[in-house]
């Protein structure tokens, strides 16, 4: 096909180059709501994995442009590098769409569902689970990098479990000391309920992030994850160890805050300019409202605020 011959200059047809009528500076113009293939490595993907993932890339746009280049964004994603991490792929997007647009800043965010094999305590069988990975890059003045891991979880809620054991203690005629003890060994009688929990951690340097696996471990540390293949007993297991360790949503985010910092301090991580963001959700089952908590902070202010 012949190209049109164009009996304009070539700032004519180039509209989003042109002045706008009026001239406010935009914080972001982007796309969103696409998908779209990128080969990334980690120990949670097992390796090098295609993963589809729901793109979002934002750029800045200044007071004298009318607009951006959509064009410009998608040869970013379609020049992924492979074989990165995740966040070091949208680093790298981020980067070629600033520089392309010209602009001060681009933000890239990538988000994929992730099969993951994980195995039953019990009966030490496959279990085919899956959690939701993500990675934002900003690239400009102040670069982020940043990555994200979300999996569902399951808690026993700890205010029932005093009324259920008094029950037991009157029913069975022991002392309260005997009954308290019981709270350590078996599960006592509570509501539980579904949940989601995100751990996140933002820096400036992608090799500052220590990966999905070690979010994974983190995660699995803090609170209790589900799984999709349960036999029995190990449907019993689950159910005992959530009921044994009780947990609100603000127990959830503390406990996998503190197990982050832990874990960055151990692995001697560079802490600075290092942000942790962690939330958690509880689907309730004997209320028809939800409840959620959320802590965003710096790890080194962090630091500061655990005992030892």
């Amino acid at each position: 096909m012949s190209i049109m011959t164009q009996p304009y200059a070539d700032d004519f047809y180039d509209v989003p180059s042109q002045k706008p009528a009026v001239g406010i500076a935009l914080n972001r113009v982007g796309v969103h709501g696409q998908r779209i293939a990128v080969n990334a490595a980690d120990e949670v993907f097992g390796g090098v994995l295609e993963l589809l993932c729901d793109a979002r890339a934002e750029v800045s746009l200044a007071s004298g442009q009318r607009g951006i280049h959509m064009s410009r964004i998608e040869s970013a994603f379609m020049n992924a590098p492979t074989g990165l991490s995740l966040a070091a792929i949208a680093a790298a997007m981020a980067q070629q769409i600033r520089d392309e647009q010209i602009q001060d800043s681009a933000r890239v965010t990538l988000t994929a569902i992730v099969p993951i094999r994980t195995y039953t305590r019990v009966t030490g069988l496959p279990s085919p689970d899956t959690v939701e990975v993500s990675a934002l890059a900003v690239a400009g003045p102040v670069p982020v990098v940043g990555q994200t891991l979300t999996a569902t979880n399951i808690t026993a809620c700890p205010c029932m479990q005093g009324y259920a054991l008094s029950d037991l203690v009157g029913e069975l005629g022991i002392s309260a000391t005997t009954g308290r003890q019981l709270l350590n060994r078996i599960p006592i009688a509570t509501h539980s309920q579904k949940g989601r929990v995100r751990v996140g951690i933002t820096a400036s340097r992608p090799d500052q992030l220590p990966g999905y696996g070690f979010l994974y471990r983190v995660l699995s540390a803090g609170t209790t994850l589900t799984q999709e293949l349960l036999k029995r007993p190990d449907e019993y297991d689950l159910v005992k160890r959530s009921h044994l360790r009780p947990q609100f949503v603000e127990d959830v985010v503390r406990s996998v805050a503190a197990g982050l910092l832990h874990g960055l301090i151990t692995r001697e991580s560079d802490l600075d300019g290092v942000d942790l963001d962690i939330s958690a959700e509880s689907h309730e089952s004997i209320h028809g409202h939800d409840i959620s908590a959320e802590l965003r902070i710096a790890a080194r202010t962090l630091l500061d605020q655990l005992p030892g």
